[in-house]
């Protein structure tokens, strides 16, 4: 009897082991294990400390959408900085015009626009010609006689905030001749001499790019270059025998 008795005991203390064990499985899963009409049932516990969230399994159908940010305004790239370059062409009027062959220039621009419609800009522009040969002016000699190197400040006025904006200019500049020894030969100088220049052009966008087309009358003072071109009368713009002009097209952006 006695040993049917310590049978008895072992068998239930080792079922009451595995149970025990099952309930800590459970509850370690999230869950409390309760007696429940003579049975155990599951109940979720609340979520302790240090316990990893369940995962979302299903995105958020919900959610709110990012915010897009504001349309640029229209106007916008034509205020800020401006950078351009650009090329072009450049000749002399007057006295000049039968003796100096139109020739390539090119330019570099640095704008600044605190409105859509005012600007202020400085400029390196440079050019070369090649002298006319003989006294007809037909053909030329094929070098670079007059090579040409300017900096000039500018003012701009638009007429209107526009995609397509015309503009004016006026300014002031200085620059420096270099010029062949056959130049020499024939009147030219070296030299360094004042110019106001004053002109226009427009200014548009295509996609993200600044295009700016303009032209400008270029009035020396005191300038060495040839004959005629020396001692003018800058207050009343009289600049002698000749003047030059300057055409180019630039591309750049605002920023």
């Amino acid at each position: 009897m006695r040993r049917l008795f310590l049978l008895v005991t072992v068998a239930w203390a080792a079922v009451v082991r595995a149970e025990d064990g099952q309930e800590s499985d459970v509850a370690g899963r999230g869950g409390v294990l309760l007696a429940q009409g003579g049975g155990y049932g599951f109940q979720q516990r609340p979520p302790l400390p240090g316990d990893t969230p369940p995962l979302m399994n299903a995105p958020l159908m919900n959610a709110p959408a990012a915010p897009r940010p504001p349309p640029e305004p229209p106007d916008h790239w034509l205020e800020g900085v401006s950078v351009l370059v650009g090329g072009g062409v450049e000749g002399y009027t007057g006295s000049l015009s039968s003796r100096v062959a139109l020739g390539p220039a090119w330019t570099f621009i640095l704008g600044l626009h605190p409105t859509s419609v005012f600007g202020i800009e400085l400029a390196y522009q440079g050019a070369l010609q090649s002298l006319k040969d003989g006294s007809t002016g037909s053909g030329t000699s094929g070098r670079a006689d007059i090579v040409r190197h300017a900096g000039q400040a500018n003012v701009t006025f638009a007429f209107g905030a526009w995609q397509v904006q015309p503009f004016v200019l006026a300014g002031v500049g200085i620059n420096h001749y270099s010029v062949s020894d056959e130049a020499k030969a024939v009147g030219f100088s070296d030299g360094t001499g004042g110019y106001v220049p004053v002109g226009g052009g427009i200014r548009f966008r295509v996609q993200s790019v600044v295009v700016d087309l303009r032209g400008s009358w270029q009035l020396p003072f005191s300038d060495p270059l040839a004959p005629g071109g020396t001692g003018q009368d800058t207050l009343g713009l009289d600049t002698g025998s000749y003047r030059r002009w300057n055409a180019t097209l630039s591309v750049g952006g605002t920023f």
